[in-house]
């Protein structure tokens, strides 16, 4: 299906105009999240109305430890830049657990306002728990030649392996454990769940898998793992059709003939609109 664009006012109203910027972080794959349209129609529907929106851009599959680090140079130029002394933080998948850990660092942890996760997969996955079993020769091999392909592809420091392994559930538990939800900042999530194999045919193989091992899932995240901190629930949870792990981000494109995004009647950009008003009404 050949995406229609919309045409987005360049200001409706100040629905999403918060405290402190928004900064949009996005998951594994994509170096270049907004050239790739990472977000789909997302940032525009929210600078619609009134949000400031900065986009991250920080490796696909690079380490937590390395994201964190690129993230910390892009935080400290948006609160130099931008003159302000806070920033909320909207993270989409593996994102959110590089926020996370962005958060414990002792110059920045005073500088995010509010931390929001999406299909962030905070406890791990069962399917990934084989990874950590795997021979170390051939994990190596894998990393060589998987990383290296990824560095074709934009990446400057990418651990294909590292980072899957770091997914497994024992590893996500240690991870938990040496960085809790913090005090001193908000934090919310919100899981997604698709529930039908025509929901999203790319994804249905691994969300038919996942279930199995998991439960419902968005074809990547289950929705147990994806809670964390202030757990808001399922996006779209009394939907019969649900949303896979890309359709909370609006990656497909998809037209939009009366301001629907799938055969839910659940316009996705618009439930971001009222995320981030909501932010503001919370005084972020």
């Amino acid at each position: 299906m050949k995406f229609r664009s919309e045409a987005i006012p360049a200001c409706i109203d100040d629905r999403c105009a918060t405290r402190w910027p928004i900064l949009l972080v996005h998951g594994v794959g994509f170096k270049q999240a907004e050239k790739h349209r990472f977000w789909g129609r997302i940032p525009e529907r929210l600078r619609a109305h009134g949000a400031q929106v900065f986009i991250s851009n920080q490796d696909g599959w690079g380490s937590y430890e390395s994201n964190a680090l690129q993230l910390k140079d892009i935080m400290l130029r948006i609160l130099d830049e931008q003159k302000v002394d806070k920033i909320n933080i909207l993270a989409h998948s593996k994102g959110g657990i590089d926020v996370r850990l962005l958060a414990t660092l002792p110059e920045l942890k005073e500088c995010i306002a509010s931390i929001t996760t999406i299909s962030t997969p905070h406890h791990g996955s069962k399917v990934l728990n084989w990874v950590p079993r795997t021979p170390d020769l051939l994990k190596r091999l894998a990393s060589t030649a998987i990383d290296t392909i990824l560095i074709l592809f934009g990446d400057d420091n990418p651990s294909f392996v590292y980072v899957c392994q770091n997914l497994s559930t024992a590893s996500m538990q240690e991870f938990n454990s040496l960085y809790p939800k913090p005090d001193t900042i908000f934090l919310q999530s919100y899981s997604v769940v698709q529930k039908r194999i025509r929901t999203d045919l790319v994804f249905s193989p691994s969300m038919l898998l996942i279930r199995l091992f998991e439960g419902e899932n968005d074809g990547l995240v289950a929705r147990e793992s994806a809670a964390f901190g202030n757990y808001r629930g399922e996006v779209n949870e009394n939907g019969s059709w649900g949303l896979s792990h890309t359709d909370i981000i609006d990656r497909k494109l998809l037209p939009i003939p009366h301001g629907h995004i799938n055969r839910d009647g659940f316009d996705v950009s618009a439930w971001w609109v009222e995320l981030v008003a909501e932010l503001k009404s919370f005084g972020y």
